[in-house]
């Protein structure tokens, strides 16, 4: 086995245990409330085994890789942090603060846009984010800085 094989079946591993814990986390919410994270696990679960054949059917093909926690983690950690970040942001200022300066800087620094065009992308999702809202009868987190409760 390759290490780029032992890679990316630890990958799904890592994600397939996240889901698990999302489903077992989830099934003692209210039904309204559970109903999206399980969803969302068992979408992600079926398309994790999809994904587990795919890469099983490639263990033949002889690819050169460095150690399990070499390349690839040193490639996608700038995305683990910026995930890191949104989610910080969303504990501290709120889902909706958090969602509107996450997608501005990650589309202007990461992707590249012009500041205007991702400054028009974070409020063309923040209207879309509060027409949900309304429409669904959601209550966004207020996170702690904003929390009217607190």
């Amino acid at each position: 086995m390759t290490q780029r094989l032992r890679e990316e079946l630890l990958f799904i591993l890592v994600i397939a245990a996240a889901m698990v814990t999302a489903l077992a986390l989830s099934a003692e919410f209210p039904f309204i409330a559970r109903l999206m994270p399980q969803v969302v696990a068992i979408s992600a679960l079926i398309l994790l085994a999809v994904e587990l054949i795919n890469t099983w059917r490639r263990r033949s093909a002889t690819m050169a890789g460095g150690p399990v926690w070499g390349s690839k983690l040193r490639r996608t950690a700038p995305y683990f942090a910026w995930l890191a970040a949104l989610y910080t942001g969303i504990a501290l200022v709120g889902m909706l603060s958090a969602a509107l300066l996450f997608t501005f800087l990650f589309a202007w620094r990461v992707g590249g846009m012009r500041w205007w065009v991702a400054a028009l992308g974070a409020a063309a999702l923040i209207v879309a984010l509060m027409g949900f809202g309304e429409a669904f009868n959601l209550r966004w987190p207020e996170g702690f800085f904003l929390d009217p409760y607190r």
